[in-house]
C-alpha cells in the first residue's frame, strides 16, 4: 500500500507523542511527519512541511488546540483537523466544530481506532466521538432559541429546509439513536428512516451522522426543531 497519509501530532505530553507516532510508523499507508509541544511550535512546523492530518491536543501552553485549530484552517483549509482530548465538556465540544476541527475524538479510544479516524477524516469525512452525543444534545436543549429568535431567524442565516419529520429524525441522529431506535421510538419502518438520512444528507451536503451532526451544531438547525416541536406535534 502506498505510503499516503502525512501525520503530524501535536501534543505537550511526550509519552502521547510518542505512543501516537509509534501507531503511525506501524500503517503501510501513512507517514509520521513531525511532532510539536505546543500551538506555536505547530504552527511554525507548517511553514517547513506539509501534513494532510494534524492530531492535537485540547489543552496546551499558549494557544490552546481549538484556537490553533482555528488558526490553521485559516491559512491552511485543505489541512484535516483532529482534536483527541479527555474533555469532553459541551463548552469544548461546540467551540470545537464551530472552529472547523474534522474530528472531535476522546483519549480512550482503542489505538486502532486512532488510524481508522486518521483515514476517516483524509477522506474528507468528519468524527465525532459517538460517547459526546448526548453532550451536545444536551447544549441543544439548553440553548432553545426564543420565539421571538424563532420568528426572525436572529443569526440563523440560510438554512436548508427540511421536513418536520426530517427535523424530528436529525435531532433523534445528535441524541446519539440509531436507526433502528430511531424507527422504534417515531413508529416508522427501517426502509422509511433510511430515505428520512438520504434526504438529510442530500439536503445539508453531508455523506454522515457526524457530518450531519457538525451542520446541525454549526446552523442551529436542531435549536429550530426544539421550538418548533413544542408549537406543532403534527408530521
Amino acid at each position: 500500500m502506498t505510503a499516503n497519509i502525512k501525520v503530524l501530532i501535536v501534543d505537550d505530553h511526550a509519552i502521547v507523542r510518542e505512543g501516537l507516532k509509534a501507531l503511525i510508523e506501524f500503517e503501510d499507508d501513512m507517514i509520521f511527519l513531525g511532532e510539536a509541544a505546543s500551538g506555536m511550535e505547530c504552527l511554525e512546523l507548517l511553514e517547513k512541511c506539509c501534513p494532510n492530518v494534524i492530531l492535537l491536543d485540547l489543552k496546551m501552553p499558549g494557544i490552546d488546540g481549538i484556537h490553533t485549530a482555528t488558526l490553521i484552517k485559516s491559512k491552511y483549509p485543505y489541512v484535516k483537523t483532529v482534536l483527541l482530548t479527555n474533555y469532553d465538556d459541551e463548552e469544548y465540544v461546540t467551540k470545537a466544530l464551530k472552529s472547523g476541527v474534522d474530528g472531535y475524538v476522546l483519549k480512550n479510544i482503542c489505538k486502532g481506532d486512532v488510524v481508522r479516524i486518521i483515514r476517516h477524516v483524509f477522506s474528507g469525512k468528519s468524527y465525532i466521538d459517538q460517547s459526546i452525543t448526548h453532550t451536545l444534545f444536551n447544549q441543544f436543549r439548553d440553548n432553545t432559541p426564543t420565539a421571538e429568535d424563532a420568528i426572525t431567524g436572529k443569526s440563523l442565516g440560510t438554512m436548508p429546509t427540511l421536513t418536520q419529520r426530517e427535523l424530528q429524525v436529525l435531532e433523534l441522529i445528535v441524541e446519539g439513536k440509531s436507526s433502528k431506535q430511531i424507527a422504534n421510538d417515531i413508529y416508522l419502518s427501517m426502509n422509511t428512516v433510511k430515505v428520512h438520512l438520504r434526504n438529510i444528507y442530500r439536503k445539508l451536503g453531508v455523506n454522515t451522522r457526524s457530518q450531519a451532526i457538525k451542520i446541525a451544531i454549526q446552523t442551529g438547525i436542531v435549536h429550530l426543531n426544539v421550538y418548533k416541536s413544542v408549537k406543532s406535534k403534527t408530521f
